[in-house]
């Protein structure tokens, strides 16, 4: 249900969108299911030139459209959208997501039944129904080695340390559970709790800026939750090339070099800072040269397969 400008807002679902018109349509249809909530949508739109707007203009009349005529980054465009929210909860949702009946009722309900918590999560879903594993513990340098999709995880699944930083990965059942930092693809945050804490650091352009909300927020005393019974199917990565290119290796080793130095090395004479800005250019030019090659090999593959066949009848 749409608020009406005299009505109290339960839920603001703020999007930031960036050339995905279809994936946005489609997530729209999906929050437009019949709900108990008031609720309003605003979509920030990061200069889009595939007709996203246009198409909101034209088929969705009740969403409130931001234009920002270019690329502002993530944290930076939902912040616009969270400086015009009126609602008592915000819903921080990626585009290329498909909300689940009831999904936003669970995890509104739990916000009010619980004031510590300053946010609830759901369980975010691959299109395959697998768990995005995103309920996470915070960062520590051995999230590089351990991570969700690292090497060592990927060949040693159940070592201690990828399943303590994987913090909701073994959960099961529908019973909320008490994590660290979640995904800022799906993500709902009471209003009081922005209000104490800020918005999105803009520090952030792309990556990590999901952990470092958490942070301030749990610094602040406040609670952060993943609710089960709240499903919400993420297509992760469809908004971006599948391919990391080199821009966005940069923007997610400055993101988690930005994460560390302000929770563990704030101090600019602190050697851990620059022990880890080393380390993570060093990891950051091992993947893109990693990707390099993979490129190389894809175009030599690709170049054998359209080699025509000489016959033997010749």
């Amino acid at each position: 249900m749409t608020a009406r400008d005299d009505e109290s807002v339960d839920v603001s679902v703020v999007i930031v969108s960036y050339h995905c018109r279809e994936k946005l349509l489609c997530c729209l249809r999906s929050l437009s299911a019949p709900s108990t909530l008031r609720s309003e949508v605003i979509v920030v739109d990061n200069g889009s030139d595939d007709g996203s707007v246009e198409a909101l203009s034209e088929h969705w009349p009740g969403v409130l459209v931001l234009p920002l005529g270019f690329n502002a980054g993530f944290s930076r465009a939902n912040n616009v959208g969270i400086a015009r929210a009126r609602g008592r909860r915000v819903l921080i949702l990626n585009p290329d997501t498909v909300v689940s009946e009831k999904a936003l009722e669970h995890l509104a309900l739990w916000l009010d039944e619980h004031p510590e918590a300053g946010v609830a999560a759901p369980r975010l879903l691959n299109p395959d129904g697998s768990d995005q594993q995103t309920a996470r513990s915070f960062p520590t340098p051995l999230a590089a080695l351990f991570g969700r999709r690292s090497p060592m995880t990927r060949w040693f699944p159940r070592n201690r340390f990828s399943q303590r930083f994987l913090s909701g990965r073994d959960h099961r059942g529908s019973l909320p559970f008490r994590v660290d930092w979640v995904s800022g693809a799906a993500m709902m945050v009471a209003a009081d709790a922005i209000a104490k804490v800020g918005a999105f650091d803009e520090d952030y352009f792309l990556f990590w800026e999901d952990a470092d909300w958490c942070r301030r927020l749990a610094d602040a005393g406040y609670e952060v939750w993943t609710v089960p019974e709240a499903v919400i199917t993420h297509h992760e990565g469809s908004t971006r090339s599948r391919r990391f290119s080199p821009r966005m290796v940069c923007h997610f080793h400055r993101g988690a070099y930005l994460y560390w130095r302000k929770h563990h090395a704030p101090q600019p004479w602190n050697p851990a800072r620059w022990m880890g800005a080393a380390a993570l250019s060093g990891r950051a030019i091992a993947v893109m040269a990693n990707e390099q090659r993979r490129a190389v090999n894809r175009r030599v593959h690709a170049a054998r397969g359209a080699t025509p066949q000489v016959s033997n009848a010749a």
